[in-house]
């Protein structure tokens, strides 16, 4: 399951949730959840170290040219940990080519696995107790959990939403 987790963040345009679920049908929450967050920053640093060290044009392989200007975030160094954190905290954002780009960034390796792979945890846990709890056909439990997971994910989406509105004032 690292391997599954990993080459989905290498590959970036496979969605995470999906193998969560499969991780937490197989192995159950807590094992599943491991599983795919040690798969997930293995992923991470693949992507980010190859970026380092092949620059711009590696990235405009997996990142359009369109995209990488919507991430000017980026290089906003005093806010730049905090807007990663809100990214990956949210479930179902578009966050794994963010580690391509982030190799291309001033960030620094340990300081971005640490801050995406603390934010990734609720969504990972999320979507594996769903899983498991669809391996054991609890699936009235199975569909709270992904309902309460899609009303978090809208309301943390409209906050961080919100900010960056505010920001560009």
């Amino acid at each position: 399951m690292i391997g599954i987790s990993a080459f989905q963040i290498i590959v970036a345009i496979v969605p995470g949730e999906p193998i969560e679920i499969a991780s937490g049908y197989a192995f159950g929450w807590f094992l599943g959840a491991v599983l795919c967050l040690l798969g997930t920053l293995v992923g991470q640093m693949v992507v980010f170290i190859f970026a380092k060290k092949f620059g711009l044009d590696f990235v405009e392989i997996f990142v359009s040219k369109k995209k990488l200007e919507k991430m000017s975030f980026l290089k906003d160094k005093e806010k730049i940990y905090v807007t990663i954190f809100f990214i990956f905290l949210i479930p179902g954002t578009p966050k794994d080519v963010l580690s391509y780009v982030a190799g291309i960034t001033s960030i620094k390796l340990l300081p971005f696995l640490l801050v995406s792979g603390v934010a990734r945890i609720p969504s990972v846990v999320s979507s594996t107790i769903a899983g498991s709890y669809l391996g054991v056909k609890n699936y009235k439990m199975a569909a709270i959990i992904f309902a309460v997971t899609i009303v978090i994910s809208g309301i943390l989406f409209f906050i961080y939403k919100q900010h960056e509105k505010n920001k560009c004032k």
